[in-house]
């Protein structure tokens, strides 16, 4: 048939071409757009409701509101609670009587009109009737830099005085900002009294005032003007804001209760004993979270102290009294030695080692004391010694720790002979860069240049070879290095924390100890809120025991220098092996070794410490290589025994100088970090060598040894090379330390054979810094 084609009905069925190496261009072009959908098991959360998102912005503002009205309460009104102002300038042409007469001039005092109300030095309570406030001023020695830092410590407001006609002195004035910054600063307020002396005319008084302003909001970004006291207007929204604004808190200070007195009266005994020379009675109104009788108090320069009793005042008499009753804590800083301790140790598998040890592990994870297991205590124990021991088991999902909490078991020594021979440190060059000085000594500047320059050369050289040491050829290695231990890996290895040795302080196995730092914290701050009998804005008289009456043979007027109580929080009295963080201040260029004195302050404490420094990396083995030196800008950990601290408090280093007016000057800053026992400090040596023959894998070196029993000695220990070949020494050749080492590939005349030992370093005991 003309025009017919036939049409196959039957469609071809084979499959197109599938690569399985498609481009990346063709498989991104495939999969475009497409989201893959998440298999999730859990159910959907439905979203708030309208009435729920009601109600939580509801409870949010009601607590908001309570907070507001607490505070309120504690300062408002004419009997409220003082604000206290600390007023600080920053330049010497500046007066702080001036700044402060300028303010009460600008307030209207009734019944004060001259104008030089307050001169020098003092702590000055005053009453603005026009605001219904009450207010302390207080102006510190400004030569005295510590004073300065403790009257900002305990202050609702500092003002600081700026100055028109000069600037601040970066080495001085700007210390005192960063310093005040770093231990923690409520509010700030900016002043300037002599903008008329630099600058006659209003215009250029207002574009200096603002370059002022400029330099302030550097330091203090929230801070948008400063006031010109000089200008009525501005002198008075200057008072106002000190008698109207209400405080932020700061943590680490209102986490404990504290108080600045307002009179201090000393008894003594009329029959003096020991434990009793003396009465001290301190009066002034409760801050923080309050007080309990049965606690203990600091106070800065002159330590830790009983509670005999307090007493909460209304206007005409004792309103209540809370005695200290045998609960009390007591001053003891480490555990006692009347313990018996052979029970324990037995049970434990602890070796007695020729001298008392003693375990206290601390753990707080039970609330409830009805519900605190019974412990496995040593026979003769009493009551107040089982304190010290507390149950060491953690109620897993009870509290959220970041603290690797991994115990070391033994240690690794080198052979079966051992490495860990005590020997005198004193005796061999590698620990005599160990710095002994825990108290200042004055220095003439020829001694002091040539130890400056001695330590800037040591940290030189710890920089461009860490940790490498070089034998004498007269000495023996074996004897010299006999603390330290060969490691495959530091990180790797297991290491007891609690291993017998010589080098250890006597107070090591007396020392508190944590094993849930922060679980502790969380359960002692807690309670001690539940705990406290007086609280803020109570006016209490708070009688301590005193001991040693010498302290207070010349009590200061608290009316020149403020004279602060600050209460303990249980256990805080004690000593424990303690970490910090730190940090060199930028404008610090002198070196800082390890060991060397320094002076911290954490809360309401100052030790002066010997710290251990260490790198800040978690290790598994919690084990971590000692620093010889604390380089600049890096963050490193330094480790001592000193007090234990439970809040978030900042710490601040300092070191003592001979220079006028500055007695001390800022070296670092950080925080309090934990109480550990568990961390290990190893020290590093690196003994390095000389391949002379190389013979493929098997390489003859010189100069790591000068005798042949010291290559048999360290015969165990791996070899390692900077081009990162790994070895192992094969035989010892001649009598001069000459040896055969094979190795994992094969080696360059240039390289350069090492090998790493490792030795324990203790923390060193602190002692409080008198001021």
């Amino acid at each position: 048939m003309a025009g017919h084609s036939h049409r196959s009905t039957v469609k071809n069925g084979h499959k197109p071409f599938k690569s399985k190496h498609a481009s990346k261009g063709a498989i991104k072009n495939r999969y475009k757009g497409k989201v893959e959908k998440e298999d999730n098991s859990k159910k959907q959360k439905k979203p708030a409701s309208r009435e729920q998102r009601k109600n939580l912005a509801k409870q949010l503002r009601d607590k908001k509101i309570l907070q507001t009205a607490e505070t309120r309460k504690l300062f408002e009104g004419s009997n409220g609670a003082e604000k206290i102002v600390t007023v600080i300038p920053l330049t010497d042409d500046i007066s702080a009587e001036e700044i402060v007469n300028r303010l009460l001039d600008a307030g209207s005092l009734v019944g004060q009109e001259d104008s030089s109300m307050i001169e020098g030095v003092s702590v000055t309570s005053v009453k603005i009737p026009k605001f219904k406030s009450n207010l302390k001023f207080i102006i510190p020695d400004m030569d005295d830099f510590m004073a300065i830092l403790d009257a900002a410590k305990v202050s609702d407001f500092v003002v600081f005085g700026l100055s028109g006609t000069s600037e601040v002195d970066e080495e001085y004035g700007e210390q005192i900002i960063r310093a005040l910054e770093l231990q923690g600063i409520a509010h700030v307020i900016g002043v300037v009294t002599n903008l008329s002396v630099a600058q006659e005319k209003e215009k250029f008084q207002a574009d200096l005032k603002q370059s002022l302003e400029s330099y302030f909001k550097h330091f203090f970004p929230t801070q948008e003007k400063i006031f010109n006291l000089e200008n009525t207007s501005d002198a008075l929204i200057a008072i106002r804001t000190l008698c109207q604004k209400f405080p932020k808190s700061i943590t680490w200070r209102d986490s404990r209760g504290w108080l600045v007195a307002d009179s201090i009266n000393y008894q003594k005994n009329p029959e003096p004993t020991p434990e009793l020379e003396g009465i001290l009675k301190v009066e002034g109104t409760v801050r923080g979270i309050g007080f309990n009788a049965n606690k203990l108090v600091h106070i800065p320069g002159y330590g830790d102290f009983q509670i005999a009793r307090i007493e909460k005042l209304s206007r005409v008499e004792v309103e209540d009294q809370f005695q200290s009753n045998e609960q009390a804590q007591t001053l003891d800083t480490i555990s006692p030695h009347e313990i018996d301790m052979d029970d324990w140790e037995n049970e434990h598998g602890y070796e007695q080692q020729n001298h008392e040890h003693v375990r206290y592990d601390y753990d707080y994870t039970h609330f409830e004391e009805t519900r605190k297991p019974k412990l496995n205590l040593p026979e003769g124990t009493s009551e107040y010694q089982a304190r010290w021991f507390i149950e060491d088991d953690v109620v897993e999902g009870e509290y959220e720790s970041d603290e690797d909490e991994d115990l070391m078991e033994d240690g690794e020594g080198l052979d079966e002979e051992g490495m860990d021979i005590e020997y005198d440190e004193e005796t061999y060059g590698d620990d005599q860069d160990d710095v002994q000085s825990e108290k200042f000594v004055e220095l003439d500047a020829d001694e002091e240049e040539r130890q400056l320059a001695m330590y800037r050369q040591k940290e030189e050289e710890d920089r461009e070879f860490p940790d490498e040491i070089e034998l004498n050829p007269v000495e023996s290695g074996k004897q010299r290095l006999s603390r330290y231990r060969g490691l495959k890996s530091l990180y790797n290895t297991v290491w007891d924390c609690d291993e017998y040795d010589p080098k250890a302080p006597e107070e090591w196995q007396r020392l508190l100890r944590i094993s849930n730092f922060k679980a502790t914290k969380n359960k002692i701050l807690k309670s001690a809120i539940q705990e406290a009998q007086v609280v803020a804005g109570n006016k209490i008289a708070i009688y301590l025991k005193i001991q040693d009456s010498s302290k207070f043979s010349n009590l200061q007027d608290v009316n020149k220098r403020p004279f602060t109580l600050y209460g303990l929080l249980e256990h805080e009295q004690k000593l424990a092996v303690v970490n910090f963080s730190i940090q060199s201040w930028e404008s610090y260029e002198k070196p800082i070794p390890s060991k060397d004195a320094i002076i911290v302050q954490y809360g309401p404490r100052r030790q002066i410490i010997n710290p251990l420094y260490s790198s800040t990396h978690n290790t598994p083995n919690n084990v971590h290589k000692y620093e010889r030196f604390l380089h600049q800008g890096v963050l490193s950990i330094a480790t001592a025994i000193a007090p234990v601290a439970f809040t978030n408090c900042p710490a601040i280093f300092f070191k003592q100088t001979s220079e006028f007016p500055k007695k001390i000057e800022l070296v670092g800053s950080g925080s309090f970090l934990n109480a550990e026992h568990q961390r290990v400090l190893a020290k590093r040596a690196i003994i390095t060598g000389h391949p002379v023959k190389i013979h493929k894998n098997v390489v003859t070196i010189r100069y790591m040894f000068f005798n042949k029993e010291d290559i048999a000695f360290f015969k165990a220990v791996p070899l390692f090379t900077k081009s990162g070949r790994s070895g192992f020494i094969k035989e010892s050749l001649g009598t001069h330390g000459y040896f055969k080492a094979n190795f994992d590939g094969k080696l360059t005349s240039q390289d350069t054979v090492a090998m790493s030992l490792y030795k324990r370093v203790w923390p060193r005991m602190s002692k409080p810094w008198d001021h």
